[in-house]
């Protein structure tokens, strides 16, 4: 099974992912491709360059290639959100995330959005805490789901909650 939570920086993807392999140990966690830029040097969020991009693109299907069981805190989705919100002006940037992102779409076998607006951004040092930069991030990834057709479950409440209903979720798509 392969679980892909997205949602804009600071909705709680992370607690999610690890709850999840708590109860599910069969499914790993899969690295988050942002962190890994940041240790590799690269600029993410608003600061992001192509360069930057297209590290991204290939280090995210890289590690969504691994393990049949997983569950990531960042997907495919995410990142062509990113890019077509942060270069808007760059047609040919987002044509080729496209190519590269999109087949991979219907790979996952549940998508779990986590929308903006439920917790505060909990400062960690690498990720944006503007919330006009979430809520434009939360509105694209809307934007990619209804563009690609993605099926999805939108997942609230407190993260007992939240994992109450995953759990829920994964029983039924066993």
């Amino acid at each position: 099974m392969k679980i892909a939570i997205i949602g804009a920086q600071g909705v709680g993807k992370t607690t999610l992912a690890k709850q999840i392999n708590e109860y599910y140990p069969d499914l790993k966690i899969l690295p988050e491709a942002a962190r890994l830029a940041k240790e590799a040097g690269y600029n993410i969020d608003h600061t992001a360059t192509t360069e930057t991009e297209l590290w991204l693109i290939a280090k995210q299907i890289e590690l969504e290639r691994r393990d049949s069981k997983w569950v990531a805190d960042r997907s495919c989705i995410d990142l062509l959100a990113y890019i077509e919100h942060l270069f808007p002006g760059e047609p040919s940037l987002t044509k080729l995330a496209i190519k590269a992102l999109a087949p991979r779409f219907n790979k996952y076998d549940l998508v779990l959005y986590l929308p903006s607006g439920q917790f505060a951004i909990d400062d960690d040092g690498l990720r944006s805490t503007d919330t006009k930069f979430q809520q434009a991030i939360d509105w694209r990834i809307r934007d990619v789901l209804e563009k690609h057709k993605i099926p999805f479950v939108e997942i609230i409440g407190s993260p007992q909650e939240r994992l109450v209903r995953v759990k829920k979720l994964i029983a039924f798509t066993k």
